[in-house]
């Protein structure tokens, strides 16, 4: 499983490379992107802390995470690839 985590709100070319085995992970800026009817090829999360920052509610389909869990997850990850535009 690879973890594509995004930073900002611009959904970047690599992401076409995910696959239904990887995950995406929606970090800082990024949870923007859950105002936005995007299909999402792979598990979506987001983290916990920058929802909240931002007043945004977390659909139905996303599963929000703490920063333990972020780390967990990326642990699990057999690549963490950063994309950041």
């Amino acid at each position: 499983m690879r973890l594509f985590q995004l930073t900002t709100p611009t959904v970047p070319a690599l992401l076409t490379l995910a696959g239904a085995d990887d995950c995406v992970l929606l970090r800082q800026d990024a949870v923007y992107l859950l105002l936005q009817a995007q299909h999402w090829p792979c598990r979506l999360y987001v983290l916990d802390n920058d929802l909240l920052a931002r007043g945004l509610a977390c659909p139905a389909g996303v599963q929000r995470l703490s920063d333990s869990q972020w780390v967990e997850l990326t642990l699990q990850a057999t690549q963490v690839i950063l994309c950041q535009n």
